[in-house]
């Protein structure tokens, strides 16, 4: 018996293809703003009211280490990116049809095929995601890893299993689930609203406006998780029993920080989160819009 993919199979795959290509060109784009996002939440850690601005940040890791320094990290966030996003943008429309989207599709629809969506490609990105923190983390001129494989067989080595390699998959879903629940279907919902009551025609002005809309809605959805999830990916870890030692999970972590580093602190890094997001965003739907045209597929 031959088994033999379906034209529905094929197309989500070609989505997911797709969707992973035009996420990294825009994380090879953003990566600058992506190092300095990690570095201005990790700045103060358990220090009161201790901030770091955009530009003394870009300043310090110019001075610090050169121009080479904003592109810590490109190699594992791109193949983190052809996994994560191309899972859960590629995914999406699919998604969103199989659980009863139709030519006029809910919201709340929407935002639950983007949660799953987000939630199903980091798990599997997770590894690619903590190297990717830990190396941008690192100041100086040191590198805590030569590589991307030196880096999986030295955390696993991390209490002593692969498991290690998911440290901060909590935080990480989190994130994912919002973010793709607030970023692909706003942008989605957007889209269609604006189309619909012909305020505009499916194009490129069309796809901008509504990505701008979607970068702000997301950044601020998902700025503390996100927090959360830097600084447990990039905190010291108890070699011998491989737990971290200043933060159990993700709402452990965003208490201690409330607690020590005020409220405000939740949002450390939210300038660096939107001119991350904004610019990603956009970048990333334009070009999967225009990739899946060329590709004879419809526009989302």
């Amino acid at each position: 018996m031959q088994w033999q993919l379906g034209k529905e199979h094929v197309l989500a795959l070609q989505s997911v293809g797709l969707a992973g290509v035009s996420n990294a060109i825009s994380a090879a784009t953003t990566n600058p703003v992506d190092v300095l996002k990690v570095r201005m939440q990790l700045a103060g850690e358990g220090v009161a009211a201790q901030h770091m601005g955009i530009r003394q940040s870009a300043e310090k890791i110019f001075a610090d280490e050169g121009a080479r320094g904003f592109y810590r990290g490109i190699t594992p966030s791109l193949l983190r990116e052809m996994f994560y996003s191309g899972i859960r943008m590629g995914l999406y429309e699919p998604t969103k049809q199989a659980i009863g989207g139709t030519g006029s599709t809910s919201l709340a629809i929407k935002v639950l095929a983007g949660a799953i969506t987000g939630a199903t490609g980091s798990i599997i990105a997770n590894p690619l995601d903590l190297i990717k923190v830990r190396m941008q983390s690192v100041t100086g001129t040191h590198t805590p890893y030569s590589s991307v494989l030196a880096a999986i067989r030295e955390i696993s080595r991390e209490g002593g299993s692969v498991r290690s390699l998911w440290r901060g998959a909590g935080p990480t879903v989190q994130r994912a689930s919002l973010l793709t629940a607030s970023q692909v279907p706003s942008y989605d919902h957007m889209k269609h609203l604006i189309i619909d009551n012909n305020y505009m025609h499916d194009g490129y002005a069309c796809h901008f406006l509504c990505c701008m809309g979607a970068g702000v809605i997301a950044a601020a959805v998902t700025s503390p998780i996100d927090l959360a999830k830097s600084r447990i990916m990039a905190q010291p870890i108890d070699q011998a029993s491989g737990k971290g030692l200043l933060y159990r999970n993700t709402f452990h972590c965003l208490r201690r920080i409330v607690q020590i580093e005020g409220f405000l602190a939740l949002f450390k890094g939210f300038n660096g989160q939107w001119l991350r997001i904004g610019p990603h965003t956009t970048i990333s739907l334009m070009v999967f819009e225009q990739l899946r045209r060329m590709s004879g597929m419809q526009y989302l």
